[in-house]
């Protein structure tokens, strides 16, 4: 028989989630489930709205990775209309996630992490 790995609460993440990881024999990963303990339930803010509302609304979902929750958003409706951007909107998409993985990275070490390190 395998073993089974919980850790809970997994910190460092907006939310209460766990994760357990199941070993085989070998204690090597069979399989791995990761568990939200709430129900967050944002799909409900949008249902009924104007489409091109949906990209101003969702990036308000998470305070961390609000760029990535707007370009999903921007992507899809685009994609329900059959939109494609014009080459600087395309260039502006490349961008934006570049500019949102430092700013991710900033906001981690600065905000969330450094007290850590300098509280103790």
């Amino acid at each position: 028989m395998g073993k089974v790995i919980n850790i809970q609460p997994i910190t460092r993440i907006e939310g209460h989630a766990k994760i357990a990881i199941h070993l085989d024999d070998n204690g090597n990963v069979s399989d791995a489930f990761l568990h939200v303990m709430s129900l967050r339930g944002f799909e409900k803010f949008i249902e009924g709205r104007a489409a091109e509302e949906v990209p101003r609304i969702v990036n308000r979902i998470c305070g961390i990775c609000p760029w990535m929750h707007h370009l999903a958003a921007n992507k899809a409706v685009d994609g329900c209309f059959g939109v494609t951007p014009t080459p600087t909107g395309h260039k502006l998409r490349e961008v934006c996630p570049i500019m949102a993985h430092i700013n991710d990275k900033l906001l981690h070490f600065f905000f969330l992490a450094a007290p850590d390190f300098i509280i103790g």
